[in-house]
């Protein structure tokens, strides 16, 4: 890719909706065009990022994360990730491909967890300078 800034492409949808699987196919079917590409995951995708999925993955004591420290800790992941990550990558030119992205946060935390629309999008802005990726493709 000539030099600027890259792309980035998230893939959302519900558990086992095919989202690793069609982001690995993209990828490959992008580097098969000569194209830079970076694959990831949220949360995760950085030693940081990675260390925060393990709390959320594995939450202390019985009663679990309450919503709000459950979105707080998606909202550090995410802002290392960006921070470290994919930032970077698109500076350098290079695309990259997410599986999963500030959207099941929004989906998760701000619908499921009942914490609303706003403060998702509020933690987001302030976290990761509320990237968005240029594409989002949702899976059914």
């Amino acid at each position: 890719m000539s030099p600027g800034r890259g792309r980035f492409i998230a893939f959302e949808g519900g558990e086992g909706a095919g989202k690793s699987t069609q982001a690995r196919l993209l990828a490959e079917a992008l580097q098969a065009r000569g194209l830079t590409v970076i694959t990831t995951r949220e949360p995760g995708g950085t030693p940081g990022a990675e260390a925060i999925r393990a709390l959320l993955l594995a939450p202390p004591g019985e009663a679990g994360w309450t919503p709000e420290a459950e979105a707080l800790l998606f909202a550090a992941a995410r802002a290392d990730h960006v921070a470290h990550l994919i930032r970077p990558a698109l500076a350098r030119g290079q695309w990259v491909v997410c599986d999963r992205f500030v959207d099941s946060s929004r989906a998760y935390q701000g619908g499921a967890g009942g914490l609303g629309d706003a403060a998702i999008t509020a933690l987001h802005a302030f976290g990761s300078n509320g990237l968005r990726p240029d594409r989002v493709i949702l899976l059914e």
